[in-house]
């Protein structure tokens, strides 16, 4: 059965500054992946830390932030995202002056990320990278390369497998008036995203009603339909863990 998603009513997530809510985690019951939904303020930063085995994906919605690495700041903005893979120190900053918003998928769950042992201000120490480290984190667009057409729709598949992302697969959907689109069950958990627009989800015999920043979880083992109703284009994110 599909979970409605809202950031507005999730609970918060504090580490460093900003305010962060957890939509997905291990608090929620998910084993697979996470989602936390982000809004920083100019300057401020969610501290640099690592995982031994999870992976980041960073999407910024709105704005722009910099991911930091030791003393290497690289910019992203709206529309595009970074894979961080595991051990790969990181933290996010917002450098741009203005107010940005961003997601973040993890697969697995890092569980001592959320018992607070990766806060500095509670361990008293910040990792930084290994000196002349040569970074392996990526950074592309939502829209990246040709678009996969059918009727109202419009596809990309960023981040998967093929692209050298193992832990998890990221699909970017536009989804015109009257569209409709079909996800077949996966093996593991999956999360749906509504940058923009409003969809009805059906998983599990169910159907939920997603506007902008809400969403849904999806259990492992369930297909899904989204259908767009109204009258502009859905812009839908989606994040599998593989």
């Amino acid at each position: 059965m599909a979970t409605l998603l809202s950031a507005s009513k999730a609970a918060a997530f504090q580490m460093g500054k900003g305010d962060s809510r957890n939509l997905v985690g291990p608090s929620t019951g998910a084993q697979d992946i996470t989602l936390n939904y982000s809004v920083f303020q100019a300057d401020e930063e969610f501290p640099q830390h690592f995982h031994e085995e999870s992976a980041d994906i960073f999407i910024v919605l709105e704005g722009g932030v910099s991911v930091r690495q030791g003393d290497v700041f690289t910019p992203i903005t709206a529309g595009q995202f970074a894979y961080v893979p595991s051990p790969e120190v990181h933290g996010t900053v917002n450098t741009s002056g203005a107010e940005a918003t961003l997601i973040s998928f993890q697969a697995p769950p890092d569980q001592a990320l959320y018992r607070g042992e990766r806060d500095p201000s509670k361990t008293g120490t910040t990792p930084r990278p290994p000196e002349n480290h040569r970074t392996t984190v990526r950074i592309d667009k939502l829209a990246s390369g040709d678009a996969s057409e059918e009727g109202t729709t419009a596809s990309w598949a960023p981040a998967s497998p093929a692209t050298g992302t193992p832990e998890m697969r990221l699909d970017y959907y536009e989804l015109g008036q009257g569209g409709l689109l079909e996800a077949a069950s996966a093996n593991k958990e999956a999360v749906w995203f509504v940058w923009g627009g409003e969809v009805s989800i059906t998983a599990g015999g169910d159907t939920l009603r997603a506007s902008r920043h809400e969403g849904a979880f999806i259990p492992a083992g369930e297909a899904q339909t989204l259908r767009n109703d109204r009258n502009e284009t859905a812009r839908l994110i989606r994040c599998e863990a593989i």
